[in-house]
């Protein structure tokens, strides 16, 4: 194999791919084909290349061993990917075509859960939820099983009893060591949790925990209360003079693309799309008004921003493959500017009150979001153990029930997977991040986010792409490797120490 053709060949496809994507969930083009760019590159996903790679990780070490490790998961996704591509694409036709019918009128699928996160009345978000369930159920769910059951199937030829097996070779984790750390997480939390979470539930919409659905903490987490404050159209404002005050200028990175524009096709769930790594970066935000909207440019611009400054001389494997739980890890480090009280007074105009009962409310947010993740975990592992799909909507229903303390339709049992175990790097970036913190803090003061010196450690940091993995970079920062305490406790003793309730 001609390595370096490969990754120019590599590059190109993820070029396309991305910019495919972009294109189709930003709302600008209805249809999304990936089989054509499959095709047009499908020597890269040839089975003996993954066996080639296999190899290579499996006699070398250091960097070789690294970089073989990162090609062959590409290769591997990609494999599957490339097998199972017209699915891929009926499944996002089948999307965009979905319709909800609210109260006579008929609205996108997607748009749908903009509405659906707007709606006061109770009775009417509950029509909303379950409208959209009976699209899963009528519309979607035929061809996401079929998906998911030839996923598995190609699993098993490429050698492996499951897929989770798969996946946990390809990101050389020990998935049941991190189940373990969640579950530590549930233990520790579970009082707290019910307690603090149950009573603003009540507090705030009239609804008991018992019984609640999880489209009701969508609601709540809008928070329209808050609006005052998170003005929609001070957005991009807002997001510019944060970055700025560590030295960051974006309307210098003429890479970084802010899409903010309203469409209906457009996706609800805010991106950033990488074609070029770090030439073509798009940040991508779906404007619904209130701290949600600050929220998730604060984590999209956190991943434009990381990927916007990788230095652009690094091997292929770096810049765009490895573990994207250091993405997801910066990406959480300017997220969670919004459980900052000195934050919310400078950009804001927040009192010392006012700070407390909305970082009180952030925290619980994350934490209900933390307990999710747990038991997404448990279940990705129940569902991708190489059993028969068949009855495992009832073992999503009653665990993410049980872990929410709200209720969970078992008809989102496979529209609620990410591909890949990406719900390994998001719980990996929670305590890489929360670890990163407490650096930053000890180091740059609780008020980092107007010390240049800050923005000259993160750029640093963010210039090596995804060389390094987040063990590697706590390492590098003086701990041992991830530890979940550092996310457990702090979180606890903020919830904890609000009294005001």
């Amino acid at each position: 194999m001609d390595i370096k053709e490969y990754r120019k060949n590599a590059e190109s496809f993820l070029y396309k791919m991305d910019k495919e994507f972009y294109l189709h969930f930003a709302g600008i083009k209805e249809n999304l084909n990936v089989s054509d760019i499959y095709d047009e590159f499908k020597s890269l996903f040839d089975r003996g290349n993954i066996d080639y790679f296999k190899d290579i990780k499996e006699r070398s070490n250091g960097e070789e061993k690294k970089k073989a490790s990162f090609l062959l998961k590409f290769c591997t996704e990609g494999y599957i990917e490339m097998q199972t591509r017209n699915l891929i694409d009926k499944i996002a036709e089948d999307e965009v075509k979905a319709r909800v019918n609210i109260e006579g009128e008929e609205v996108p699928f997607r748009y749908s859960e903009i509405l659906l996160i707007n709606e006061p009345d109770k009775i009417k978000r509950d029509t909303i939820d379950d409208s959209r369930n009976r699209v899963l159920a009528e519309d979607l769910n035929k061809n996401l099983y079929k998906y998911w059951d030839y996923v598995h199937e190609i699993v098993l030829e490429l050698g492996f009893p499951s897929y989770s097996e798969l996946f946990s070779y390809l990101k050389d984790d020990d998935f049941k060591k991190l189940e373990e750390k969640m579950e530590k997480l549930l233990a520790d939390t579970g009082d707290l949790y019910r307690n603090r979470f149950g009573n603003l539930l009540e507090t705030e919409l009239g609804i008991p925990l018992s019984g609640s659905r999880r489209s009701d903490f969508a609601f709540l987490k809008r928070a329209n209360k808050y609006d005052r404050f998170f003005k929609k159209d001070r957005l991009v404002e807002i997001f510019k003079e944060t970055i700025s005050g560590v030295g960051i200028d974006i309307d210098n990175y003429k890479n970084i693309y802010l899409d903010t524009e309203e469409r209906k096709n457009k996706s609800p769930r805010a991106f950033c799309s990488t074609p070029g790594i770090p030439s073509e970066i798009y940040l991508v935000v779906m404007p619904a008004g209130g701290q949600d909207d600050y929220e998730t440019i604060l984590h999209e611009g956190g991943h434009a921003l990381h990927f916007g400054n990788t230095e652009p001389n690094i091997d292929f494997e770096y810049r765009y493959l490895g573990d994207n739980a250091v993405t997801e890890g910066y990406a959480f480090c300017m997220e969670q500017l919004m459980q900052n009280k000195r934050w919310l007074a400078d950009f804001f105009g927040m009192d010392k009150d006012q700070a407390g009962e909305f970082v009180y409310f952030s925290n619980l947010v994350k934490l209900w979001f933390l307990r999710r993740y747990a038991g997404k975990l448990e279940y990705e592992l129940i569902l991708h153990d190489g059993s028969q799909l068949g009855g495992k909507d009832a073992v999503y229903k009653d665990i993410l029930s049980e872990v929410n303390q709200m209720d969970y339709t078992e008809k989102s049992y496979l529209k609620d997977v990410d591909e890949g175990f990406y719900c390994i790097n998001y719980i990996k970036a929670w305590i890489f991040q929360a670890q990163l913190k407490e650096y930053m803090h000890r180091k740059f003061g609780y008020n980092w986010y107007r010390k240049k010196e800050a923005g000259s450690f993160l750029k640093e940091l963010w210039s090596s792409g995804q060389k390094y993995s987040v063990n590697e970079i706590l390492s590098s920062l003086g701990f041992d490797g991830l530890n979940v305490d550092y996310l457990i406790e702090p979180l606890m003793d903020e919830i904890k120490s609000f009294k005001n309730i």
